[in-house]
C-alpha cells in the first residue's frame, strides 16, 4: 500500500507541474488589447574554424628495428626515410637503406652472402579524423628495389655420376629485385616534434633477374625468398622538421543582433489598428450627423 501511495503522490505531483506550466504559457501567449508582443532577440554568433596550411614541413627517422635484426640473426639493415608533411594528412616518401645478409644453410652447409643498397618510394595517409593533432594513425604503400651481388659457396661434395670431389664456390652473382608493400603503422608524440612509431609490413617480390644458376636467398631490403611473400616490419625514431603545426588565420561568420516581431503576431496589430480607425471614422461621422 505505501508503494500505490507513493506513486500516486508522484503522479499528482507531476500533473500539477504540467498544468502550471501550460498555464504560464498560455499567460505569456494572452495579450491586452492594444499591447505588442515582445521582440525576439537573436544572440550574435562567432564561427571560427582552422584551416591548415597544405605544407606542413619535412619529417626525418631512422629504423632501429633493422640493426637490433642482425644482431640476433643473420639479415638486418640500417634504414633511414624523408617524408613530406601535405596538410598532416599525405606523407609522400622516400627510404634508404642498407641490407646484409651472411646465412648458411644448417643441411645443405650451403653458405650465402649479400650486401648492397636499396630504396623504396610510397606514400602514407593518416586515417585519423583529427588532424590538428600530433599522433598519427596511417596506411602507407610502398614500391621497393634493389641492385646487388650475391655469393654462393658450397662445402666439398662427391659427385655421384662422374666420381671426384671438390668445392664449389659461384661469387659475385648481378641480380635486380623489385617488389610491393602494404603497410599500417602508428606513431606517438614524445616529446615537442620528437616521435616514436612501428610498422608492419607485408611484402611481396614482383620480379627478380634470374640467374641460370641460382636464384637469390635474401634480397636487401626485402628479406627472405623462401616464400612468394614476407613480412616484416620497423621500429622508427621520428623527428618532425616543421617546428609546429601551421595554420591559416581564423575566419569569423558573424550573424547579427536584430529584434524581429513575429509574422502573425504583426498582422493582428495591423487588424486591430484598422479597426480602431474605422470605429473612430464611424464616430465622428455620428456625431456630425447629430450636429446638423
Amino acid at each position: 500500500m505505501n508503494h500505490i501511495a507513493k506513486h500516486i503522490i508522484c503522479f499528482v505531483c507531476a500533473c500539477a507541474s504540467l498544468q502550471s506550466v501550460i498555464a504560464q504559457d498560455d499567460q505569456q501567449q494572452m495579450l491586452l488589447p492594444g499591447e505588442q508582443p515582445k521582440p525576439t532577440k537573436y544572440v550574435a554568433i562567432e564561427e571560427e574554424k582552422q584551416h591548415m596550411v597544405l605544407f606542413q614541413g619535412f619529417t626525418l627517422s631512422v629504423d632501429v628495428f633493422g640493426p637490433v635484426s642482425y644482431a640476433v640473426s643473420d639479415y638486418g639493415t640500417a634504414e633511414a626515410a624523408l617524408r613530406l608533411n601535405l596538410k598532416n594528412t599525405y606523407f609522400p616518401i622516400v627510404e634508404l637503406g642498407y641490407g646484409k645478409c651472411d646465412t648458411e644453410d644448417f643441411n645443405t652447409k650451403v653458405s650465402y652472402k649479400v650486401n648492397a643498397p636499396y630504396a623504396r618510394i610510397g606514400l602514407d595517409i593518416n586515417m585519423l579524423k583529427d588532424k590538428f593533432q600530433s599522433n598519427r594513425l596511417y596506411l602507407g604503400a610502398r614500391y621497393g628495389f634493389s641492385t646487388y651481388e650475391y655469393d654462393i659457396a658450397g662445402p666439398t661434395m662427391t659427385d655421384p655420376i662422374w666420381g671426384g670431389s671438390g668445392a664449389f664456390t659461384i661469387p659475385n652473382t648481378s641480380c635486380t629485385s623489385h617488389w610491393i608493400e602494404a603497410l599500417i603503422g602508428a606513431e606517438v608524440k614524445i616529446y615537442k616534434n620528437f616521435h616514436m612509431g612501428w610498422a608492419i609490413r607485408y611484402k611481396r617480390e614482383v620480379a627478380s633477374k634470374k640467374n641460370d644458376f641460382s636464384k637469390p636467398n635474401c634480397i636487401p631490403g626485402y628479406g627472405y625468398t623462401t616464400n612468394a611473400s614476407c613480412w616484416g616490419g620497423t621500429y622508427s625514431l621520428i623527428f618532425d622538421l616543421n617546428w609546429g603545426m601551421k595554420k591559416s588565420h581564423k575566419h569569423r561568420v558573424n550573424v547579427e543582433i536584430r529584434d524581429v516581431v513575429p509574422a502573425d503576431s504583426t498582422q493582428e496589430q495591423t487588424i486591430d489598428n484598422e479597426t480602431e480607425l474605422k470605429d473612430g471614422n464611424r464616430r465622428e461621422s455620428n456625431d456630425g450627423n447629430q450636429t446638423e
